[in-house]
């Protein structure tokens, strides 16, 4: 390719075929490198462009991190239970039909993550639930705190302190 700039229109540039002659290329055009050419076409990125992409950058592995979290399950009395969104729809309904029918349901047991069955009070199950609420909440506030912190920096060093601590 040949690459040139109109420096009197505006510094317009322009790519020519390389079997292009000299005699179809426009006048009055300065020729410049490739590199040149590319530069002109793809500017550098300002620092507040490239300040911005690592912001998003950040924010999508906050995001990522908090989802993670809240579907590699809870701890309630040293076990682990699954939290996954259909999993908490199902803690939910349970806590619901126990409430809904007291005098039907003596107990419920639920199946940890370890493939161990728990069998929970109705009074353990609603403490259990709202545990599961807790984690769910402090996780998702955790992750607010964060990307309003990553949203909040001015420069990289600044954005590359921001870490999600276990």
């Amino acid at each position: 390719m040949k690459y040139f700039i109109d420096k009197n229109d505006n510094n317009q540039i322009y790519a020519y075929e390389n079997e292009v002659t000299d005699e179809q290329i426009k006048e009055g055009l300065t020729p410049i490198s490739e590199e040149e050419f590319n530069t002109l076409i793809n500017p550098p990125k300002s620092e507040e462009e490239l300040l911005n992409e690592a912001k998003e950058l950040k924010i999508n592995e906050i995001n990522t991190k908090k989802e993670n979290i809240l579907n590699g399950g809870f701890s309630f009395k040293g076990k682990i239970y699954q939290s996954s969104n259909e999993d908490q729809l199902r803690i939910n309904g349970a806590v619901t039909n126990a409430l809904v029918n007291p005098n039907l349901i003596p107990y419920i047991d639920w199946i940890a993550l370890d493939n161990s069955t728990t069998r929970f009070s109705v009074e353990e199950f609603k403490l259990f639930a709202s545990s599961m609420a807790y984690f769910i909440q402090q996780t998702i506030f955790r992750a607010k705190d964060l990307k309003e912190k990553i949203r909040n920096a001015t420069s990289l060093e600044e954005l590359n302190l921001i870490t999600w601590e276990d």
